[in-house]
Formats: structure tokens, C-alpha cells, sequence
């Protein structure tokens, strides 16, 4: 069962089931646009219906592993260095986006040094 980030308390709930992904690597990686569309003389394109599912295995809680599910992209991108997470920040903006980063937020400048995703919303679960 997923469960949905759509309040600050929702963030304390997921950073602390998941132990803020402490000693995880990502394993898994999907993305789906169903938002492209033939128009006359081009096409149409809605980012609202676009998805990002990432896949997280998490060694500090018995190998758990957490998916984690973006709906409404507005950018994302995923570095894998092999290296593990030592923490990750989920926040909403001032434009109530939901941002997730594989590391502790310091600015979107440093943000995007590594994995992260700004999206309409976010749900989660552990898969195993």
C-alpha cells in the first residue's frame, strides 16, 4: 500500500519509516510520459501526466526496499555513483512542488549534483 506525501507530517511519517534512506542505493529506475500527443503540425505535450519510480534498497533497515513515486515532473534526474545515501531531504516549495534529494538540502544548486525530483506529488511504500 502506498502511502501519500502531501503534508510536513507526511514527511516526518516517510523520513522516519525509512530511516531518511540512510545506507541506500538506488536499484531501480522507470519513466513514463503518457502526456505526448499528435496535434496538427506537431505535437502536444503535457508534463502533468508524466511518472518517475525509483527504486531504493536501504541496508539500515534489514534490506528493506522503498519505491518511490513522482507523478506531474517538472525536472528530475538520477546520478548513481555506487556510493550509498547518507541521508535525503523531502520538502515542498513555495509553489507547493515536493522535492526529493538524495542528499541533505543546502540549495537546488547543490541539489543538482546528485539524484533528485521536483514533482506535483509524491507516495511511497516498502516493497520488501
Amino acid at each position: 500500500m502506498y502511502n501519500s506525501i502531501t503534508s510536513n507530517e507526511d514527511i516526518h511519517y516517510f523520513l522516519e519509516k525509512v530511516n531518511s534512506l540512510h545506507d541506500g542505493y538506488i536499484i531501480g529506475v522507470q519513466y513514463i510520459n503518457n502526456g505526448i500527443s499528435k496535434i496538427e503540425h506537431g505535437h502536444s505535450f503535457n508534463p502533468e501526466q508524466t511518472k518517475l519510480v525509483v527504486k531504493i534498497l536501504v541496508t539500515s533497515i534489514w534490506d528493506a526496499v522503498v519505491e518511490l513515486e513522482f507523478e506531474g515532473l517538472l525536472e528530475w534526474q538520477i546520478k548513481d555513483n555506487q556510493w550509498d545515501m547518507t541521508d535525503t531531504t523531502v520538502m515542498f516549495d513555495d509553489q507547493n512542488w515536493i522535492i526529493w534529494s538524495d542528499d541533505v538540502y543546502i540549495n537546488m544548486e547543490e541539489v543538482k549534483k546528485g539524484s533528485y525530483a521536483i514533482a506535483k506529488s509524491m507516495r511511497w511504500r516498502i516493497i520488501e
